[in-house]
């Protein structure tokens, strides 16, 4: 078998293997099959989100002033309110966040993060912009999107609306109190009240000063029935000072579920309520637009959004619809609607069943676990443009129950953290999903433990400098897998060895299989010949002990790309974040010049043929090229160092092979001479005359 073929499909699949996960996330996201479903009817609307309509494109997100109420609120009429309470707002701070939290909406306008707990150890965190303020909520659209925690009525959405703006009473801390402080064994329950003849809600928080995650209840009662309520998380959960929201290596804001069937469900913002039509004419007068593509005849609220398809305008609610569904009768038209403006779903509704779900970016994450399985989800997403950036504020809305808490978790999605028997505890459910582990997860998680004891353990030896536990334990899988490489070499060298007797084998059996039947003795004797060759020197057998490094370095990809470890953790001079990409690209250029370096010290069968020159010179310079132009150049550089380390170190151990496998020259045939100095020739054999003998 062509050994370069060979070398050529570990390369690619190498390549597959890396490029696979990268094309899905970016081009093919895990997207339920039900998010084309249109919204049902009890749970459309936008409201669930507290949603309100900008005035133009430039207001949001950038405007905090108000802005219209979105449709629906807009043709209702204020709750007569009962509670009279002023605007107030109050602080929960324990060791690991500080809350903010406003009495109107009963909502959570900002939440920082201070400290996590990782590996049975607290440990401070910060922004990604080095601020020491991790803001997990997006400031700049609180007034436009709402904020988390807020309510969705399923059963009229209008109450929901008005419930997100009207102020609540406070019960709990003391009367007047700003600030809550809480220690290890400490709790607050903080209580959210408010009534009217017509409605009247409670909304209860129960904070833990010894854990990240707390306690949410929440009812809503209306005409002395109790109504379904939902609360919503997000919008855009995550750094918000973290602009690397898309690419290769990143993970986009998105929503993540967990459904009864143990399935892993990750929605991308731009996939939520994706543009179905375009506007083909307005009549503002009489509140009307009509669409080229009908609507379904069970979704009563819709998304404008500009022509682009991506500049959020505004909902509204369909109070009509004619013309098979294209002509749509609204409570209000969106300022900025026009023709070619593009119209969407009001939200997506998923029914597989939820044990939990919530909104991610890369490293953090707001994640509410009911108390029941939740039949349904209830899914939205706004776009805005910034700059040439398209930035994704998805929420998810989340049936609550009056009396059995529904427990919050608000934190990193840490893998020690998520695995540990504490927050499952806590939460009663298992939220190690909310990391993506490929589709390798089944090779890749048994090795994660390992990999980070040993990141930990050299780290610790260097200062918590995690770029030498990166090259320590690089050093130490290669020294370990240097038998196979030993084995491999050896192989190969055997098969490049017989690689020209094994192409004449080939040739003669070509053209003996013109004629089976009259040569099948011989190539009878060519197959049992060509069986020994490949048995004593089979290439097969120096490429598959090298395929056992391949889990080991997916598990490395995995870990060095969702660590929180390596997020700004810094290993010398320019390298200042292991978990971003060289700002110089030196670290991607050696790693090319190694993976060159490596592939030219591979042995390899000679040959004079033009067609396998040509192609041991794409093999040997062009691959790692595109390699690196393609995947490492915008890598992490964690990673990009394991790679050139592992390369590097390869080169070493494959120059100590070649030495010690080098088969010796063989020795010339020097002509033999007689005693008078003159030459003996034998090449005549036993022609030669034995009678003749020198004087």
């Amino acid at each position: 078998m062509d050994r370069i073929r060979i070398i050529a499909a570990l390369v690619l699949s190498t390549i597959v293997f890396a490029a696979w996960p990268i094309v899905v996330r970016q081009f093919f996201p895990d997207q339920p099959r039900e998010i084309q479903e249109q919204a049902a009817p009890d749970s459309t609307g936008p409201e669930h989100s507290g949603i309100q309509a900008s005035k133009s494109p430039a207001e949001a997100p950038k405007a905090i002033s108000r802005s219209p109420q979105v449709a629906g609120a807009a043709t209702s009429h204020p709750l007569p309110a009962t509670t009279q309470a002023p605007p107030r707002e109050i602080v929960v701070e324990t060791p690991f966040y500080r809350a903010r939290l406003s009495n109107r909406g009963a909502v959570a306008t900002s939440w920082v993060l201070k400290e996590v707990m990782t590996g049975g150890r607290l440990r401070a965190i910060h922004a990604a912009d080095g601020s020491p303020d991790l803001e997990l909520i997006p400031q700049s659209a609180l007034e436009t999107l709402g904020a988390p925690f807020r309510l969705h009525t399923p059963w009229l959405p209008a109450v929901g609306e008005q419930l997100n703006q009207v102020n609540f009473q406070i019960e709990g801390p003391d009367a007047g109190a700003q600030k809550v402080e809480l220690g290890p064994d400490q709790k607050q329950q903080i209580t959210f009240i408010y009534s009217s003849p017509a409605v009247s809600a409670r909304k209860t928080f129960v904070f833990y000063g010894d854990r990240m995650a707390f306690d949410v209840t929440a009812d809503v009662t209306s005409g002395g029935t109790e109504q379904p309520a939902s609360v919503v998380i997000g919008p855009r959960i995550g750094d918000q000072s973290d602009k690397q929201t898309g690419g290769s290596y990143s993970t986009p804001p998105q929503v993540v579920a967990y459904n009864i069937h143990d399935k892993r469900e990750g929605i991308v913002g731009s996939h939520i309520t994706p543009p179905f039509a375009k506007i083909t004419r307005v009549d503002e007068e009489g509140k009307q637009i009509q669409i080229d593509k009908p609507l379904a005849g069970d979704v009563d609220s819709i998304k404008i959004v500009g022509a682009d398809g991506h500049t959020f305008l505004g909902f509204a609610r369909v109070a009509e619809r004619q013309v098979n569904g294209q002509l749509l009768t609204l409570d209000s038209v969106p300022s900025g609607a026009a023709v070619g403006a593009s119209v969407a779903q009001g939200t997506d509704t998923l029914r597989h069943g939820y044990r939990w779900a919530g909104v991610v970016d890369h490293y953090f994450g707001m994640v509410a676990v009911p108390p029941q399985p939740a039949s349904e989800i209830v899914l939205t997403n706004v776009q805005f443009k910034n700059g040439d950036q398209i930035d994704d504020y998805p929420s998810v809305a989340i049936p609550v129950d009056a009396k059995t808490p529904m427990r919050v978790f608000v934190g990193p999605k840490d893998r020690e953290l998520l695995a540990s028997a504490s927050l499952r505890s806590e939460l009663g459910e298992n939220l190690e999903p909310l990391i993506d582990y490929g589709i390798f997860a089944v090779m890749v998680r048994p090795l994660l433990p390992v990999i980070g004891a040993a990141l930990d353990g050299f780290a610790k030896l260097f200062s918590n400098n995690y770029g030498w536990a990166i090259i320590m334990v690089t050093l130490v899988i290669n020294l370990a897998l240097s038998p196979l490489k030993w084995y491999s070499s050896k192989k190969m060298k055997k098969a490049a060895k017989h690689q020209p007797r094994m192409k004449e084998l080939q040739d003669r059996m070509k053209k003996y299989k013109e004629n089976p039947k009259k040569y099948e003795r011989e190539l009878l004797e060519l197959q049992k010949e060509q069986m020994a060759l490949m048995k004593e020197a089979n290439p097969l057998g120096g490429c598959l002990p090298l395929l056992l490094q391949m889990p080991i370095f997916w598990a490395f990809f995995v870990y060095l790309t969702i660590s929180l470890d390596m997020r700004q953790a810094p290993w010398i001079l320019w390298i200042h974040d292991l978990s971003k990409l060289d700002p110089y690209h030196i670290l991607p250029i050696v790693m090319c010049v190694s993976m060159i370096a490596s592939t030219m010290l591979t042995p390899q069968p000679a040959s004079a043929d033009p067609a396998m020159k040509m192609q041991r010179m794409m093999m040997t310079y062009l691959m790692p090229i595109m390699l690196t132009w393609f995947f490492f150049l915008s890598s992490p550089s964690g990673l990009v160092l394991y790679w050139m380390m592992s390369n590097l170190v390869g080169v070493a151990i494959q120059l100590v092979i070649n030495k010690f496998t080098a088969e010796p020259p063989e020795a010339p045939v020097l002509p033999s001479t007689n005693a008078g100095g003159r030459k003996k020739d034998r090449s005549k054999g036993k022609k030669d005359s034995p009678s003749v003998v020198e004087a």
